[in-house]
């Protein structure tokens, strides 16, 4: 009997169809499905490489005419390739990211196990890609704005459609976070949801946790979060407590097997780490 997890969904918002896919070799560690989005022939975003069978048949009578991604993480970028072949349309995205995705990157043995590896995506596999973000593009009936969102990954961006109030947000939000990955930066996510929050819209299409109504309260929630970890973790250091006491005070607790499933890359210790060591000049 297969012990292979597969997460399949669906939502609609309007116009706007959201199909989730995830996947795990077991039923545990459970899979961390991502969203991807269709609105008027553009898909955003396109799942990870073992659930490509699944996003393949799901979009191939899709109109899709373009493709946009809002990173280059192998759970958002793994499959434009393949749909950009299958629908013989471009790939749009930020500099960095269509940099990264021509080849594919050393992933960690957890990463391989929920995601595998992207495949390659550019002019040498016969796609076109056009790494052209924040310049503004349009759809049949709507225009895009690409803004830079940094702190989860470098070359981060969320796509805001201000007439309708839409914002595709990849993985800028989630949630009140409680474990970083390692790099990320709780600096740089503050200071992008500041600049979200000027921002026109209602609806988060979240990536990984969308929200349909209210979506500028959920990242202000967000934001107290983030600001709250980073006042506490200072007020600690100055007091000389520890990382861990400063995490405990914060009412945070290390999640050792996530730890080292993750081989040390995902951790409740990284929020204070970062708040610690990555404070602007």
């Amino acid at each position: 009997m297969p012990l292979a997890t597969h997460v399949t969904n669906s939502l609609r918002h309007g116009p706007v169809e959201g199909h989730q896919f995830g996947y795990s070799r077991l039923p545990w560690p459970r899979p961390v499905p991502v969203w991807t989005y269709y609105v008027d022939g553009l898909l955003i975003d396109t799942g990870s490489r073992h659930t490509q069978r699944e996003v393949m048949r799901t979009y191939a009578t899709y109109p899709i005419e373009q493709i946009a991604l809002t990173h280059f993480h192998e759970d958002h970028a793994a499959n434009a390739a393949s749909l950009a072949r299958q629908h013989t349309c471009p790939v749009r995205c930020g500099a960095l990211t269509a940099e990264l995705i021509q080849q594919p990157y050393h992933l960690l043995p957890y990463e391989h196990y929920w995601f595998g590896a992207i495949e390659p995506c550019s002019a040498a596999v016969d796609v076109e890609v056009l790494g052209t973000f924040p310049t503004p593009f349009e759809t049949a009936h709507h225009r895009f704005i690409p803004v830079s969102t940094l702190g989860h990954s470098n070359d981060h961006y969320v796509l805001l459609e201000p007439n309708q109030g839409w914002l595709f947000a990849g993985d800028f939000y989630v949630g009140n976070l409680r474990i970083f990955r390692r790099g990320e930066n709780i600096y740089q996510q503050i200071e992008a949801a500041r600049h979200v929050l000027t921002l026109d819209f209602d609806t988060l299409f979240c990536g990984h946790n969308p929200v349909l109504t209210n979506g500028k309260k959920a990242i202000q929630r967000k934001l107290n979060h983030l600001q709250r970890i980073v006042d506490q973790s200072i007020d600690g250091s100055e007091k000389g407590l520890s990382e861990s006491q400063i995490l405990r005070r914060i009412g945070l607790r290390e999640d050792w097997f996530m730890r080292l499933f993750t081989s040390n890359d995902v951790a409740a210790t990284y929020l204070v780490r970062s708040a610690l060591r990555d404070k602007p000049a």
